[in-house]
């Protein structure tokens, strides 16, 4: 029976079989099935290129090779190359890239003290990102891109070898996508402008409101009273009079609404920020819903001394 020679290489790792031709082809049989064990533990034995030489002709014949990417060097882009174009969309996808380099492109295990030193080395290292670094980890474990050979190393699988080439050979960055944080004011603000919005399509004349009576002062007569310099002050008489001369136990926005009509001023575009503006801003009055607005102290006091005429 005839002698066998076959050699597996795979980047620097390369091993010879050979011998009679049915113990080399068992063995060879045995290593494409099972690997190579703890002889190149986290070696991906997809990528093995496999040569045999027959003795009769003494060229190496390639019997089976896997797809895989492959790449030089020189077809590599440098880390630096990807830092300076911000290849890289996301954290997750920078620690993927940082695992590619530390393995040499995925041809050895990889430590989160080698994704540290890479953040270190190039000064993308903050406290947030060290804080997160073992959760992305886990993520990216979790998507298939890494696998574990024990507690603290790991190795870069097949799927995350092709996503780390798709990032760094991209053409252009794609930013990190950043959430701007709203201020309190601003929600607030926001909230207003809804409320008001909604509340704007609702106001109403109320026709059974009768503000000119018989037998008391009419609203345009009262008001003659006061030295009105604002809107605020326009309301606060107004809830004065439903209340002290019309004796209306709750005033709602609609009743200042219709106030507002029958004397004939301009009624602004934003109505409820208007009314909003006269409790928040100048604290003249106090309501919680729009269906019971009162006076407050401040503002009762405005209407008794400050803005009434003198006599």
């Amino acid at each position: 029976m005839g002698n066998l020679r076959i050699k597996l290489k795979y980047k620097s790792f390369e091993i010879e079989l050979e011998g009679d031709k049915d113990t080399v082809q068992s063995e060879f049989k045995d290593i494409k099935e099972n690997g190579l064990g703890n002889i190149v533990m986290g070696v991906d034995m997809s990528e093995t290129t496999y040569l045999v030489e027959q003795p009769e002709s003494g060229i190496p014949k390639q019997i089976a090779q896997a797809e895989s990417i492959d790449f030089t060097d020189s077809d590599v882009p440098s880390l630096k190359d990807v830092l300076m174009k911000q290849l890289p969309s996301s954290e997750r996808e920078w620690i993927l890239v940082y695992a590619y380099y530390a393995t040499e492109f995925g041809s050895k295990p990889f430590t989160s003290k080698n994704i540290l030193e890479a953040y270190e080395s190039t000064k993308r290292k903050t406290t947030s990102r060290h804080a997160n670094m073992s959760q992305n980890i886990k993520a990216l474990f979790n998507k298939g891109y890494f696998s574990a050979l024990n507690d603290e190393e790991f190795i870069l699988t097949n799927d995350g070898k092709h996503q780390a080439n798709e990032i760094i050979t991209r053409t252009h960055s794609t930013p990190l996508k950043q959430k701007k944080p709203k201020s309190k004011a601003t929600k607030s603000n926001t909230k207003s402008n809804k409320t008001s919005k909604t509340s704007s399509s609702k106001f109403v004349v109320l026709r059974d409101l009768n503000l000119r009576p018989t037998d008391k002062v009419s609203l345009t007569d009262y008001v003659k009273n006061y030295e009105i310099k604002s809107n605020g002050d326009r309301i606060i008489v107004i809830i004065n009079y439903l209340k002290e001369i019309l004796k209306i136990d709750k005033v709602t926005i609609n009743h200042i609404y219709t106030a507002f009509f029958v004397l004939k001023c301009k009624i602004p575009a934003s109505f409820y920020q208007v009314v909003a503006n006269t409790k928040s801003r100048s604290n003249l009055i106090d309501f919680n819903k729009v269906d019971d607005i009162k006076l407050s102290t401040q503002g009762s006091n405005r209407v008794r001394l400050d803005i009434v005429k003198k006599k």
